[in-house]
């Protein structure tokens, strides 16, 4: 049977063998000409049996809405090429649904027909890429014919079928990746239920449809409707011009992701730095492979997670493959997954997934998931570059393989050289050493962050300036998570900025010391709320060479990083003389005196140095100044009590720890005396720690004019007095008594202090015991009462008269040995030499 209409060129093509069953045709024009044919072979005694049943309708076009749509929603169906007979052109499919129709659709199509359809997208909008997608999905218009087999056997084919088994005998529809037979093919397609989607990489797309010269006309049960071909839905897909979704390169695959500078200020947003990338979108041929160079900037790890990663073959059988290696196809990969660190290969996966972090594809809105771990769900290069090959044999049209990634670049850059003499050792502890101007920012490493796994962060950053230099520190801003709990207050005592927590508020704070000393920090200022640096800046110069800045955040969580957790601060050093004084103190005792302002040009170049007094080991020191204390956290009304702002801030231990405020007084004053004594003194000190020699660091906040001092002892506990305090009873016996030490105060609990000290003129126990009358006598006392001025002269005196007489008895001698001389010469025996003699 021959099917021909009116004006359209006649394809040869013919329906035979036997078939039950209604199998519909509609035509294209008004006339149809059917054909059958009998044909017998000579000399057969009969003919094979024939039957012939047909029944035909005239159709109105606007009843045909299956072919052409409804009037109210026309399909585009595009337009044929004059001189075919189904070539058609389709341009501009997103203004309304294009449907790529098989010929006489949505009846049987004739044999031996050719049909090139040619999709184009003209119009893309600015920074847009377009792609041609073709899919049917829907089971009822997928009817494609099987060719009659060579043992003329009449079978349908229901299963989906591709790549070689489309064979010649076999209707096959052909996609290419462009506008032309010379382009890539995507897929070649010969029958099933369904068509997965196939996506052109370009603004083009060429299908081609075959169909055999002869076919039985397809049979359906009863309840199935009789309708037969086929129809394609096409999308144009849009992508950004700038993504990654795409090849740009028509022949190859390849994907550079090249990372922004950190410094630049697109360093947070864009994919840059950090972003989700997927597999091309578009189809790829049999035998390709698309590779990603991740290229970071010196300095960067490249961080990459992949949160899906599927591949399903739709086709089975060693027919399912596109292309046959070494001829078996039990050695083949599917697709191969190869992701290498530099140039040292770290995976190698032949259809299996790698490592997945799978568990952040449920991350949304309203949940967050924990980050990925290093080792087991994701991968880290060791340097800035990073490659992922992804490998497809059969192409991703008819064997879907695709993945989903997140990537980022991970700035490890800190700035100065690795700290390494501090207390608390850290990834991001830095120096920076003679180096007079420069900036200092938090670090970027995401790993140091919730984001990127951590819990706590703490960093040190180390100014260390040369001779007859100071630092000068400005901090620009800071930033302490979402809604920190803490406020930036001025603390009452210093002036300065003091960190004030909510009850059990999670610390994220930056905090300045002085580093006075090597083994020495003194607190200088505390910042923990986001709004203080948002007016102004801070600036702070150091009183000595050494100053650091400390960076703390503790129990972030998991969606914090440095986008939300850090600083930015400016670093200068200034020229200004070192303090000449020596403020740290070990001996016995001594007195130190505070004037503001200065008194003296030591003084003013000593401001903001504390003075630190360290005892020697199983010693404890005493302290005595004139002022009252005040609380360390005082209240309002408190402030009231002292008449002053200037303070004395006394602090011990190592790190120092503030035990003591001041409200000085005019030195001297009996009434108003306050004493200190070292924790050790009453057994304070921790049993499990180091024990450390006692160290008072005491702290002068000058604020208005007036003046203070203090004076300091050290001091060590009588036998009596210690057994005392360790509640032992004391038998006191002679030899007791001599174990004693003989320079006590009374008043300090029989305090043990220097020999030294004792009758030197100067008040040492606060009653002045060491010096009293009873221990030092009378004349001691005459003479220590006296100024310091007469008890020179008299020393002058003194010793004059005694070189006075030193220097009589001296000549007294030399003339007694004269006169000796010269009375052995007279009366001594003469001599023999009678002229001589005269």
């Amino acid at each position: 049977m021959q099917l021909s209409e009116l004006g359209r060129p006649f394809t040869g093509g013919s329906w035979c063998g036997s078939s039950s069953g209604p199998a519909a045709y509609f035509s294209e024009t008004a006339t149809v000409t059917v054909s059958v044919k009998l044909f017998g072979g000579p000399g057969e005694a009969r003919q094979p049996p024939f039957a012939f049943k047909l029944r035909y309708r005239f159709v109105a076009k606007g009843e045909a809405v299956v072919r052409f749509g409804s009037p109210a929603a026309p399909l585009e169906r595009g337009q044929v090429a004059p001189g075919t007979y189904c070539t058609r052109q389709f341009e501009e499919c997103y203004r309304k649904p294009c449907r790529l129709q098989s010929p006489n659709y949505p009846g049987m199509y004739p044999r031996n027909v050719s049909c090139y359809w040619s999709l184009r997208q003209k119009f893309v909008p600015t920074c847009k890429h377009a792609m041609i997608a073709v899919r049917q999905e829907a089971a009822h218009k997928m009817h494609m014919k099987r060719s009659i087999n060579v043992a003329g056997l009449n079978k349908t084919a229901r299963a989906l079928r591709a790549w070689r088994d489309c064979t010649g005998e076999r209707d096959h529809l052909i996609f290419y990746d462009g506008g032309s037979t010379n382009d890539p093919v995507l897929a070649k397609y010969c029958g099933g239920d369904w068509l997965p989607r196939v996506v052109s990489r370009g603004p083009e797309m060429l299908v081609a449809f075959h169909s055999s010269p002869f076919s039985i006309p397809l049979h359906s049960p009863p309840s199935h409707s009789p309708l037969r071909g086929f129809e394609l839905d096409v999308d144009v897909i849009f992508a950004d011009s700038d993504s990654l979704d795409y090849s740009r390169h028509s022949t190859k695959c390849e994907f550079d992701v090249n990372a922004t500078s950190p410094d630049s200020d697109e360093v947070w947003t864009g994919r840059g730095r950090r972003d989700r990338l997927i597999s091309p979108k578009h189809s790829l041929p049999p035998n390709t492979t698309c590779t990603y160079k991740f290229r970071g900037y010196p300095g960067d790890l490249v961080w990459v997670s992949f949160v899906s990663y599927s591949e399903r073959a739709l086709l089975v059988g060693e027919s399912a493959h596109a292309l046959i290696t070494n001829g078996s196809s039990g050695n083949i990969c599917s697709t191969r997954l190869r992701i290498w660190d530099g140039t040292t290969l770290i995976e190698d996966k032949c259809d299996d997934p790698p490592k997945l972090c799978d568990h952040s594809a449920l991350s949304n809105a309203t949940r967050i998931t924990r980050p990925c771990s290093i080792v087991s769900e994701s991968y880290l290069s060791t340097d800035r570059y990073l490659t992922i090959e992804h490998h497809t044999e059969d192409g991703t049209a008819l064997h879907p393989a695709s993945f989903k990634l997140k990537y980022e670049f991970v700035d490890t850059r800190l700035g100065g050289e690795k700290l390494l003499e501090v207390e608390e050792p850290g990834p991001c502890n830095r120096v920076f050493r003679k180096q007079h101007v420069g900036e200092v920012t938090s670090p970027r490493n995401v790993f140091l962050y919730g984001r990127g796994g951590a819990k706590d962060l703490h960093c040190v950053y180390r100014f260390e300036a040369g001779v007859d230099e100071r630092v000068k520190l400005t901090i620009n801003n800071a930033s302490f998570g979402m809604m920190p709990s803490c406020d930036t207050i001025n603390d009452p005592h210093t002036g300065r900025q003091a960190c004030e927590y909510e009850p059990g508020s999670r610390i994220a704070r930056l905090n300045i010391f002085e580093r006075p000393w090597k083994d020495t920090l003194v607190p200088k200022a505390c910042i923990c709320d986001n709004s203080t640096l948002s007016s102004k800046s801070i600036v702070f110069v150091s009183a000595s060479r050494t100053l650091e800045l400390h960076f703390t955040a503790k129990d972030m969580n998991i969606t914090e990083d440095f986008t939300m957790i850090h600083f930015h601060a400016l670093f200068e050093l200034v020229k200004m003389k070192d303090c000449p004084r020596k403020q740290k103190l070990r001996g016995f005792g001594g007195d130190v005196q505070f004037n503001n302002p200065p008194v003296e040009r030591t003084e003013s170049l000593c401001l903001g140095m504390p003075w630190l007094i360290e005892a020697r080991y199983n010693r404890s020191l005493f302290l005595l100044s004139w002022g009252a204390f005040l609380s360390l956290k005082p209240r309002a009304e408190e402030q009231l009590r002292c008449p002053t702002s200037n303070r004395i801030m006394i602090y011990t231990g190592k790190p120092p720890k503030l035990i003591r405020v001041v409200c000085p007084a005019e030195p001297g004053s009996r009434p108003l005396v306050i004493q200190v004594f070292s924790e050790d003194w009453y057994g304070e000190s921790q049993p499990h720690m180091i024990q450390r020699p006692p160290s008072f660091l005491v702290e002068w906040i000058g604020q208005e004019p007036g003046a203070a001092a203090f004076s300091w002892l050290e001091i060590t506990r009588s036998r009596s007095s210690l057994l005392q305090q360790l509640q032992v009873p004391v038998n006191a016996s002679a030899n007791d008594t001599e174990l004693e030490c003989a320079y006590r105060c009374p008043e300090l609990m029989d305090a043990c202090i220097s020999a030294s000290l004792w009758c030197d003129g100067k008040d040492h126990c606060p009653s002045g015991y060491d010096e009293s009358e009873s221990q030092c006598g009378a004349t001691s006392r005459l003479l220590n009462s006296l100024p310091l001025s007469a008890l020179a002269a008299g020393i002058a005196v003194v010793s004059s008269i005694i070189l006075l007489v030193c220097l009589t008895l001296h000549r007294v001698r030399a003339r007694r040995r004269r006169r000796l001389a010269k009375k052995k010469l007279l009366t001594g025996p003469r001599l023999l030499d009678p002229g001589l003699n005269s």
